[in-house]
């Protein structure tokens, strides 16, 4: 038996499934100073100055989850996997950190416009979002 994934996705199906999927623009403030959109997240929140310790541990997790699939995914999926397969993984973080930032932002937008009272509702949200996040990196490896 070989280790070889196999691939009998053929092209058009992959064409087919990348136009049928809803693009998203990431935001020029996740493109940098790092490589990955999650750690430009990460750094984002926990430098604001808007932030909460429940909103710091919950973006440590995300962190440590992203960390943990990019890792799987390069090192076992990669290996196994089909294209189709593997191109709807690569996928993956920004699919899950899109509600994140969406949420953030309107957070920090919040946050800007309610000074000195605390955003509740949105931090929630925020706060619901990043775990959903974390679920996501955990469930796409199968944990």
């Amino acid at each position: 038996m070989s280790d070889i994934p196999d691939d009998s996705t053929d092209d058009d199906e992959l064409l087919a499934w990348m136009e049928s999927e809803e693009s998203w623009a990431i935001p020029e403030e996740l493109r940098r100073p790092a490589n990955g959109i999650a750690s430009n997240f990460a750094i984002i929140v926990l430098s604001s100055r808007f932030t909460s310790s429940s909103i710091n541990q919950a973006v440590g997790a995300l962190i440590v989850e992203s960390s943990g699939f990019t890792t799987w995914f390069a090192t076992e999926a990669k290996g196994r996997m089909n294209s189709l397969d593997l191109l709807k993984l690569s996928e993956t973080s920004m699919r899950l950190l899109r509600p994140c930032w969406e949420s953030w932002k309107a957070y920090e937008e919040a946050h800007e416009e309610q000074m000195p009272k605390f955003p509740i509702e949105q931090a929630q949200n925020l706060l619901t979002s990043l775990t959903a996040a974390r679920n996501g990196f955990r469930t796409a490896r199968g944990l």
